[in-house]
């Protein structure tokens, strides 16, 4: 059996699987997984008695008071007054992460010792020190060469 309808014939088959009613299912979707925190890494070594503190992730609300005691404690163990945090391989910093950097600058001058910050031009981490003003204030360098190297002056 055929019947005339608008756009052309169709069989009663056709019609029928158009015509039959839908039944609703429920299709269910896997549940979306928060992607897990990036890592803080944190490492440190002595080079000609300054500690260097080298940090690789992202510094965020949840790593800043990690990376904030392991910066204290490297400031307060420098044998030669000196340490250089390497931020160069860091990803992001937030607001969490700037005062974590103020903060340690601020131990730093109280105890008499020097905080010396390796950040690359090119990184995303230098964006929100310079935006802050804090570039004015922190002792930054462009590499942890440079930072190990620095002629000992009455500011540093």
């Amino acid at each position: 059996m055929s019947y005339t309808a608008q756009g052309g014939t169709r069989t009663s088959e056709a019609f029928h699987a158009v015509a039959d009613p839908v039944t609703s299912a429920t299709v269910s979707q896997p549940p979306r997984a928060e992607p897990p925190p990036p890592e803080l890494g944190i490492a440190s070594r002595v080079v000609d008695d300054t500690i260097v503190v080298t940090v690789t992730g992202e510094i965020d609300t949840d790593a800043a008071p990690e990376l904030q005691a392991a910066v204290i404690t490297a400031i307060d163990d420098a044998p030669g007054g000196a340490c250089v945090l390497d931020l160069t391989t860091v990803d992001f910093l937030d607001s969490a992460g700037l005062a974590t950097l103020v903060a340690a600058h601020t131990h730093a001058e109280t105890r008499r010792k020097h905080l010396r910050i390796a950040v690359d031009s090119n990184s995303p981490v230098i964006r929100p020190i310079e935006v802050t003003g804090l570039d004015v204030m922190l002792r930054l360098y462009h590499t942890v060469e440079e930072a190990l190297h620095v002629t000992k002056s009455p500011l540093d």
